[in-house]
């Protein structure tokens, strides 16, 4: 399971159910990897200014994810992809990053980076799957499909076909 615990401010201002996006990355990354995945993160602001950043906590399964939230719902989802590609390098495959580089251009080398701007290539993906589901909870609601009962048009319909 992989469970995003995010701060009221990031709430406020990215407006993601990051229940639901766990979910999402959890039926995707577990089947993906064909393995059971348990991964907490707390997700708080960035205060570094177009900054991303995922750090190990304690423990194997615990990280605090800084997310930059100045950007399009695309950059968003594409940074929290990028930054739990981190988290699986150290969780999954027991690769611990180096966090200090000589220059930008070592950094942007770096396997790991490399690594993980492969993985923000599905954020397309995840985004039509996350609208897609809220689309579906709206429609649920709309159509009132929590409570037995049918249209009245319908209804009317149908019991015209059975008295005939």
């Amino acid at each position: 399971m992989i469970k995003f615990f995010p701060s009221r401010r990031i709430i406020k201002e990215t407006g993601i159910d990051f229940g639901l996006l766990s979910k999402i990355c959890t039926d995707i990354f577990e089947s993906g990897f064909n393995r059971k995945i348990n991964i907490y993160c707390k997700v708080w602001k960035s205060k570094e200014k177009e900054t991303s950043t995922m750090e190990n906590t304690k423990g194997k399964c615990y990280f605090t994810m800084h997310l930059d939230t100045e950007g399009n719902k695309r950059y968003v989802f594409g940074s929290i992809l990028h930054e739990l590609r981190h988290a699986f390098q150290e969780y999954i495959f027991n690769f611990t990053t180096v966090s200090r580089f000589t220059s930008y251009n070592a950094y942007y080398k770096s396997l790991e980076e490399r690594d993980a701007r492969k993985q923000e290539k599905i954020t397309s993906e995840i985004i039509k799957i996350y609208d897609n589901f809220k689309k579906c909870e709206e429609k649920f609601k709309s159509f009132n499909l929590k409570e037995l009962g049918y249209n009245k048009g319908v209804e009317q319909n149908k019991t015209k076909q059975w008295d005939s």
